[in-house]
């Protein structure tokens, strides 16, 4: 007799394990409305998945990505390509760095800003990201398979070919104004516009009178319905930074003239509470789906500015700005760092690792931190390793990702992570410099954790006692 239901009401894992524990032959088809999977058991075991064109092996991180879908299993149907031997544990060992590289780029989007020497592969996931498409979509979606697509992903970032927004800030500024001049051209941003046709006209002869070497990018941004952010990186790394931003700052300004900012009374009230209290703490946002207003402005928030500076720094128009932040805090999709406490000792981490590599003047010292750090991680069995690999991997880590995150471990696993990772990092310091120049270092590395964080500065100078 045949099962039938859907993921919601019975979680993949624990339907996996039912048909493994209970030694099932035949086929579990899985079907989320977009894709289907099959799944062929025999006497327990996987040996088999397939999804499209992909089976084997490479479907394998598809399967274990969905959560919605409804399933079926037809016992005693086999498949006569038995490519795998495994139970639903083995899978989670064999695929959990994949499973987790997955988790911490899922909300990123990238910009491909080099196509040259690209594979036929590399040039099907590449092209996918258009600007406004996530690794998540991306993954999920690629013809290619789930474990390709991603491991493409991770070797073009890699290589310099694909960027995150904020991994160059003049792509940076360029990216910003094209996703927010989209909005405004869209049905959920048009009513904010109080006159759309006077706009358009308008624009073309603003941005014709800025620099003649940059009106050109900005008529093409504006006019374009497909961005080629090749083409824009190409042309944009002829420019000082400094010239990028003020030159967006200037579109921006004049797009605010267009843009209706109607005070909400509440939402006023609210924000300047927020920003009276916590104006100089940082906030970082942890929610995944945002309106893109919303992510525009969420982008600003990179871990380093405050919420004053945050509200300073954003080039759209200031009422319009405090509405928008208002929106995230009051939603919990912005929160302060020092109100959640798991968050907080994170992000202390953070602040460590960066100002570490600072304040170390010597590369060759910095290469053996990081060797050291490599070894650590690799021989750990705990989990909460990934946490702060993250950190020392990634330049400007995912707050989304250590806010979904952080539920899986207790304050102490992170606690004593970060003492003994702390402890690691101090010893190799030891036999390279001085006492007191080593006791220098953290004492910086405590002001600043304490400028930010406050208490859990009481980690690290348990370090140097």
């Amino acid at each position: 007799m045949g099962i039938r239901g859907d993921l919601q009401s019975i979680p993949l894992w624990e339907l996996l394990q039912t048909l493994s524990i209970g030694r099932k032959t035949g086929k579990l088809e899985i079907d989320n409305g977009l894709k289907r999977v099959e799944v062929f058991f025999e006497n327990g075991k996987i040996v088999n998945v397939k999804t499209g064109f992909i089976e084997g092996y490479n479907a394998v991180l598809g399967l274990v990505l969905w959560n919605i879908g409804d399933f079926v299993f037809y016992p005693e149907e086999k498949t006569q390509n038995k490519t795998l031997n495994l139970d639903p544990l083995e899978i989670i060992v064999n695929f959990s760095k994949h499973i987790d590289l997955m988790n911490y780029l899922s909300d990123f989007v990238l910009l491909p800003v080099r196509m040259d020497g690209l594979a036929l592969e590399e040039e099907v996931v590449s092209s996918s990201f258009d600007g406004t498409a996530k690794v998540r979509d991306v993954v999920l979606n690629s013809p290619l398979g789930e474990l390709k697509a991603l491991e493409l992903i991770q070797k073009l970032i890699r290589e310099g070919k694909l960027l995150r927004v904020d991994d160059d800030e003049r792509l940076f500024w360029i990216y910003i104004l094209w996703r927010f001049w989209k909005f405004l051209m869209q049905e959920e941003g048009r009513r904010y516009l109080i006159n759309e046709r006077g706009l358009k006209k308008d624009i073309q002869n603003f941005v014709s009178k800025i620099h003649e070497d940059f009106s050109g990018l900005l008529e093409d941004l504006i006019n374009s319905e497909k961005m080629s952010w090749h083409y824009f990186y190409r042309h944009l790394t002829r420019f000082d930074f400094n010239e990028v931003e003020l030159a967006i700052r200037d579109v921006f300004d004049f797009l605010n003239k267009y843009v209706k900012s109607e005070v909400d009374k509440t939402k006023a009230e609210q924000f300047s509470v927020v920003l009276k209290g916590e104006g100089n703490d940082i906030f970082v946002p942890v929610c995944r789906d945002l309106r893109t207003d919303e992510f525009v402005v969420s982008l600003f928030f990179d871990g380093e500015r405050t919420l004053r500076q945050v509200f300073d720094y954003s080039p759209l128009e200031k009422i319009y700005t405090q509405n928008v932040i208002a929106n995230l805090t009051i939603n919990n999709c912005l929160i302060n760092v020092k109100s959640d406490y798991k968050i907080a000792m994170i992000y202390s981490f953070y602040i460590f690792w960066n100002t570490l590599k600072r304040e170390l003047k010597e590369e060759s010292l910095i290469k053996e931190i990081e060797k050291a750090w490599s070894e650590f991680v690799e021989s750990s069995l705990l989990d909460v390793r990934c946490l702060f690999n993250h950190i020392v991997l990634d330049r400007r880590p995912n707050f989304i990702y250590f806010y979904k995150e952080k539920d899986k471990y207790s304050e102490d696993e992170i606690k004593n992570f970060i003492v003994e990772a702390g402890g690691l990092i101090y010893s190799v310091l030891e036999s390279k410099l001085s006492k007191s120049n080593k006791d220098e270092v953290f004492n910086k590395i405590i002001r600043e954790i304490e400028s930010k964080v406050v208490k859990e500065k009481e980690i690290y100078i348990s370090l140097i006692r």
